[in-house]
């Protein structure tokens, strides 16, 4: 069947590469920072959804559709992308400072039979002291506006400090387990 990856994340491209599927990438195209909910697992589920709901209005034929959103929480306080480097900076400075949970949602959808799933992974990650060129040389370079809290654990900027309590890959967004159980229901559904 096909497999439409809802996302121009590279993170989750690469994590579905990873999983041996082959796919094709439809962007959704919605304001993400028009939803807004309080807690962070109904946020990142509602934009989730909202994504999945743009991609099937693409969707031609039957195809197992995959979206997916991601914040990170620090004390209880939601960091979505950086909207400027200065953020970024901000962000990336508490890193050593307090753990990081990455809260993501992952829907996963057949347009053969109409089944949709969703589910939220949150993992805990930790750092040890990242060095300040590999800080600078990702702000600077706008990568860190492309990801949630700026963070971009798979970056070998950062990969030699990151400590993840749970699944590498829902670190990176998309989590490979849950991911392969959801698409195993949906198809074995009715």
């Amino acid at each position: 069947m096909n497999i439409i990856l809802g996302s121009s994340s590279p993170s989750r491209k690469a994590v579905l590469e990873s999983m041996g599927f082959e796919f094709t990438i439809i962007s959704p195209d919605i304001d993400e920072r028009a939803i807004r909910r309080d807690d962070p697992r109904e946020l990142v589920t509602a934009i989730a959804q909202a994504k999945m709901d743009a991609v099937l209005k693409m969707v031609q034929g039957d195809a197992i559709v995959i979206t997916s959103d991601q914040v990170m929480v620090v004390d209880g306080q939601v960091r979505e992308k950086p909207a400027t480097k200065e953020e970024a900076y901000a962000f990336i400075g508490t890193f050593v400072e307090k753990p990081q949970i990455a809260t993501s949602a992952t829907v996963v959808c057949s347009t053969a039979n109409g089944k949709r799933v969703c589910e939220v992974v949150e993992v805990t990650v930790t750092f040890d002291p990242i060095p300040q060129e590999n800080i600078r040389e990702f702000v600077e370079t706008e990568q860190a506006l492309k990801y949630a809290g700026g963070l971009a654990a798979e970056h070998p900027l950062f990969t030699p400090y990151v400590h993840v309590d749970g699944e590498w890959e829902a670190l990176m967004g998309l989590p490979k387990a849950k991911t392969l159980e959801m698409i195993q229901k949906i198809k074995h559904y009715g």
